[in-house]
């Protein structure tokens, strides 16, 4: 089977040829601002300028002509509507020109699936960092799931927006990556990690004031990367325990930065896992990508009717079904947590669980100590205030400052994360209906968890326990409980929980003192990114 794929999402037109799987051709052509920022209007004007010379040129570069295409395959979204369309409009004209089949993808599938066919991986957890989107994503049930995601900006558009800050010229990162060699100051910039999801916008307010008061811009780069690289492979790696993902893929076009891969090999080496960061060549958009996930989705779903060709500038990854892949769920390691090594032993004849912060390598040594100790002594103080709140919470038994170590009561229960699937509706909307009293109760408390998905939340005979608060905060702020909600829904979610009747439980027993939460978490959900 021969599938031409053309891509057409934001700054750079594509095409190329992927028989069977096998990239044939690949050839781009990048629209570079003279000024400022990609102008929508002006990159589809470079598109529609060079997008024939692309397709023509990967048609002859692979050998064949139209007559011999089997599928036709675009960037249907998300992206940048007047550069979305010139991509489309070129698809519907040569389908309906040769008769050939056409298919809509996912800018996001492409990136995932050219990487995840070159790497030969069965089911990876994916990280995806490119200018517009910074994502974990993982199949979970039939769809790719995101299962954190940036909360503003990507970190490319960061990138790109602290090098014109500095007097640098499009695209911002390869340069902020040369100047971060000779970096060797680490400065302090907000470390932005709300359970799964990530912030980069306060980090460029830092970096840039950094810049005006003086600091060298070397060192400004080099604190960006290493802060930037640890919070997106802390997320991965919490993605990764969540889901026992034995797999990992580093793409996206951020992904061509050589500090990131290393940081990316180290930590597969460090927990076990299979790692592949996709080649350069393929990390930015092509066309090859397009038509690697276009072949997939003819093969397994069949051709889009023409009138199913509109292109969506807020096309969700998980809106297409995924049934090539099979879920390879592996056995949870009990005794490693994603931040942690947990034992279970006994204390004074009593179980226990003692949890050790361990340093991470990938991690820049500096920031790993100033993490891992500020985390130690928030969990010890969360656990305090959320027990003299009346929740239900793990005794502290010893704390070991200089060990980074703690011990605590054993839970006797389950975690949410492995029972809740398996509930009936009616169980499923009464469980998570005492969670949402739980969180209520802790919110009305002043306390936020910070990290409240479904792995931190146990079910015992007595009710609801939550451990490892350790990212939560005290007089918290209604963005921060809007998260804890958020964190909430999204975790059920990915657990099997898409019931919109048992998902309105978490807001049903929220209660109305708490209307402003609930209106900053709408908020919270329209700032989503769109992929």
């Amino acid at each position: 089977m021969i599938t031409l794929g053309i891509e057409g999402t934001s700054h750079t037109v594509g095409a190329g040829i992927v028989s069977d799987g096998n990239i044939v051709s690949s050839v781009t052509k990048t629209f570079i601002p003279t000024r400022g920022g990609i102008q929508p209007r002006e990159a589809a004007e470079h598109h529609f300028l060079n997008i024939e010379d692309v397709i023509r040129s990967s048609l002859s570069k692979a050998g064949i002509s139209f007559d011999d295409i089997d599928l036709v395959a675009f960037s249907r979204g998300p992206g940048l509507g007047p550069c979305l369309r010139v991509a489309a409009t070129a698809a519907r004209a040569i389908s309906l020109r040769y008769r050939k089949p056409i298919v809509g993808v996912n800018h996001a599938l492409g990136h995932l699936e050219v990487a995840r066919t070159a790497a030969g991986f069965s089911d990876p957890a994916v990280l995806y960092v490119s200018g517009g989107n910074t994502q974990v994503i993982m199949h979970n049930r039939g769809f790719y799931r995101i299962f954190g995601e940036t909360m503003d900006i990507g970190l490319g558009n960061m990138l790109d927006k602290f090098a014109r800050h500095i007097g640098l010229s499009f695209p911002g990162g390869p340069m902020i990556e040369r100047l971060a060699a000779d970096g060797r100051k680490l400065l302090k910039l907000p470390y932005s990690v709300k359970g799964m999801d990530t912030s980069f916008s306060g980090i460029l307010t830092a970096a840039m004031r950094y810049y005006d008061d003086g600091e060298q811009v070397e060192d400004i780069s080099y604190s960006i990367q290493e802060n930037c690289f640890a919070m997106l492979l802390e997320v991965l790696e919490r993605g990764l325990k969540h889901l026992s993902k034995n797999e990992m893929i580093l793409t996206g076009g951020v992904a061509v930065n050589r500090r990131f891969r290393e940081m990316f090999s180290i930590l597969g080496e460090e927990i076990g896992v299979e790692s592949y960061a996709a080649p350069p060549e393929f990390c930015g958009d092509n066309g090859a990508m397009i038509a690697t996930a276009g072949e997939l989705m003819y093969r397994t779903n069949g051709p889009d009717s023409m009138d199913r060709t509109a292109v969506s500038q807020r096309f969700r990854i998980d809106e297409t079904p995924a049934s090539w892949i099979e879920d390879s769920m592996g056995k949870h390691d009990n005794n490693r947590g994603a931040e942690a090594e947990i034992k279970v032993g006994e204390i004074y004849s009593r179980k226990c669980v003692v949890k050790r912060r361990t340093p991470k390598k990938y991690r820049n040594s500096n920031l790993d100590w100033q993490l891992r100790k500020s985390r130690m002594g928030n969990e010890f103080t969360m656990l305090h205030r959320l027990e003299d709140s009346g929740i239900s919470v793990p005794i502290i038994y010893t704390y070991d400052a200089s060990n980074m170590s703690i011990t605590l009561s054993l839970v006797d229960g389950y975690l949410l994360r492995e029972q809740i699937g398996k509930m009936g509706k009616d169980e499923a909307k009464a469980v998570i209906h005492k969670i949402v009293e739980t969180v209520s109760r802790m919110h009305n408390s002043g306390l936020s968890h910070g990290d409240l998905t479904t792995s931190n939340i146990f079910l015992t005979g007595e009710g609801i326990t939550l451990i490892d608060p350790s990212m939560g905060s005290i007089n918290s702020e209604s963005e921060e409980k809007a998260t804890d909600l958020f964190l909430l829904e999204e975790s059920l979610r990915n657990a099997g929980i898409e019931d919109p009747e048992i998902l309105e439980e978490v807001y049903a027993g929220y209660g109305k003192r708490n209307r402003e939460v609930l209106q900053t978490l709408a908020a919270l959900k329209r700032r989503r990114r769109y992929v």
